[in-house]
């Protein structure tokens, strides 16, 4: 029976499922960027689905049983994982015309995406000590950023992707309450899978008349028959999506999202690692420092109390 271990109720419960399940999915970044030259975005998105569906399909039917996908308010989390696709879907075209450590250092604006949603969606007040923690990390990815006046339009897709994540998860605690995790998840899963075809079907016509690369050529090339190697890579996407994406679930439906929202900069120091690891990328001092800020404002955030409601009205 899968269902979330009572440590997550906890803040710092859930701040483990985010820091584990962020560093599980951090695989799937050097995977989509290394294979961006050859596959388009909506074929790697589609294989990813296609691999993990069984997965989360067990998941489900441990967790209670298959009947629970359509009775667990299967149209609300549809339009979560419509949300999650946006998403994904402009993180990932992003990576061809990016640094690993730029995208990613990019798109944890989410986080603070999520705190100033938080209050709007959720009506949850979020206290001035994890304002400062979250605003401390951004500190942290400008500096990573460095920017300048040398910018490229790619810059704008992992910003955006952050805005429909932090939008994504904030959702899953509005609708996702009493849902168990991997019925979320199926959902947010079958999405992908299907969304990523209709939209090749979409993108159809105009494959043949491009020819280029970078993002764009990410987005409109034609889908081809993966190698051996390639389609393990690929394949190995999918339990990573059905793990990490699990985790982050649970952790999000069991606190407020600004309590462990600044954790999921720990992506930053993966970016780091397989930047070098795999594509020669070298750390600069500025990153070092940049990663140290981050840090320091994951761990402040975390261990922060939540503001006292009764306070607040009382104020």
């Amino acid at each position: 029976m899968i269902a979330a271990p009572r440590i997550l109720s906890s803040t710092h419960g859930a701040a483990v499922a985010i820091v584990v399940g962020i560093s599980v999915f951090s695989l799937q970044d050097p995977i989509i960027k290394a294979l961006s030259g050859a596959y388009p975005v909506t074929e790697a998105i589609a294989f990813r689905g296609a691999v993990a569906l069984p997965i989360f399909t067990v998941m489900v039917w441990q967790a209670g049983g298959l009947r629970l996908l359509w009775t667990a308010r299967p149209f609300a989390l549809i339009g979560r994982g419509l949300l999650q696709m946006c998403s994904y879907t402009l993180y990932y075209l992003s990576l061809p015309d990016l640094p690993l450590t730029t995208t990613v250092a990019l798109w944890f604006t989410a986080p603070l995406f999520m705190v100033a949603l938080s209050q709007l969606i959720l009506g949850e007040h979020q206290g001035r000590q994890r304002w400062f923690a979250v605003c401390l990390g951004f500190v942290g990815v400008l500096v990573i950023v460095h920017p300048s006046a040398d910018m490229t339009w790619a810059l704008v897709l992992p910003v955006g992707a952050a805005l429909f994540y932090a939008f994504g998860q904030l959702t899953v605690r509005r609708v996702g309450q009493g849902i168990p995790a991997p019925v979320i998840s199926w959902h947010q899963n079958t999405v992908y899978l299907v969304g990523a075809m209709v939209l090749a079907a979409i993108l159809a016509p105009l494959v043949h008349d491009y020819s280029g690369g970078g993002s764009l050529g990410f987005l409109l090339r034609p889908w081809s028959l993966p190698t051996l190697h390639d389609g393990l890579l690929l394949a190995a996407c999918g339990p990573i999506a059905a793990f990490g994406s699990t985790l982050i679930v649970f952790a999000y439906r069991s606190v407020q999202p600004g309590a462990v929202a600044a954790l999921e900069y720990v992506m930053m120091l993966w970016a780091v690692i397989w930047g070098f690891l795999i594509f020669g990328d070298l750390p600069t001092p500025l990153t070092i420092v940049g990663a140290a800020l981050i840090i320091v404002s994951g761990i402040y955030a975390v261990t922060r109390p939540a503001p006292d409601p009764h306070r607040i009205r009382q104020s």
